[in-house]
C-alpha cells in the first residue's frame, strides 16, 4: 500500500509540474527560457521577422499583419535565453480585437489576476518573479509584458531606437508608463 500511495503522489506532482510549466507559455507561443534561436523560429512562423537577434533586446516586425506593431524579445546575454517579452499591439485595433487578447490572456493563464489601480495594469503572478501585465499605452495601443523580475536591469531600453527597414515611425518602445508594478514578492 505504501508504495503504491508513493507512487500516486509522484505522478499528482508530475502534474503539478506540468501544469506549471503550461503557465509558463504565453502569447505567440513564447516561454520563458527558450533559447532564443527557438523564439525566433516560433516568431518566423507566425510571419514576424527580425533585422539582428545578436542583441539583448530582440526587435520582431510582422510581414503582413496589421495587428501587431512589434514584439521585443528580451534575452539574458550569459544563457542566451528569453527572460522575457513584450507586444505592442496597433492602437487602430477595435475593442473586440482588444477583448479578444484578454480573453487568449484569461484562457492561458487563468482569471486569477490583479488590477494595479495606480498603474492602470492588469497582472497575473505566474510565480515569485514572473508575472504578465496589460495595459494601454499613451497611443491607446494595447500591450502585453511578460516581466521576470529575477532580471529588472535587463528590461530597460536605455537610449536604443528602433530600426525598421520601411519604417517611418520609431513609436516601438516600451510606454513610459509601462513599468511593472511590483510582483507578488514585493507586496509581502
Amino acid at each position: 500500500m505504501d508504495y503504491l500511495m508513493k507512487r500516486l503522489f509522484i505522478l499528482l506532482l508530475l502534474l503539478i509540474g506540468c501544469f506549471g510549466l503550461n503557465a509558463q507559455t504565453g502569447l505567440f507561443n513564447l516561454s520563458y527560457a527558450i533559447p532564443i534561436e527557438e523564439a525566433d523560429s516560433l516568431l518566423a512562423l507566425s510571419d514576424f521577422y527580425t533585422p539582428n537577434i545578436n542583441d539583448n533586446l530582440v526587435r520582431y516586425y510582422p510581414e503582413n499583419s496589421t495587428f501587431v506593431e512589434a514584439i521585443l524579445v528580451f534575452v539574458e546575454p550569459q544563457t542566451r535565453r528569453i527572460i522575457g517579452w513584450f507586444i505592442k499591439y496597433s492602437p487602430d485595433n477595435s475593442e473586440e480585437d482588444d477583448a479578444y487578447v484578454l480573453q487568449t490572456l484569461q484562457e492561458m493563464h487563468g482569471k486569477n489576476n490583479y488590477f494595479d489601480e495606480e498603474t492602470q495594469q492588469l497582472i497575473w503572478f505566474l510565480s515569485t518573479t514572473r508575472s504578465v501585465h496589460i495595459m494601454y499605452a499613451d497611443d491607446n495601443s494595447l500591450t502585453v509584458l511578460y516581466y521576470d523580475s529575477y532580471f529588472p536591469e535587463l528590461f530597460h531600453l536605455k537610449d536604443k531606437k528602433a530600426s525598421r527597414k520601411d519604417s517611418e515611425t520609431e513609436n516601438n518602445t516600451l510606454p513610459e508608463d509601462s513599468k511593472p508594478a511590483p510582483s507578488a514578492e514585493d507586496t509581502r
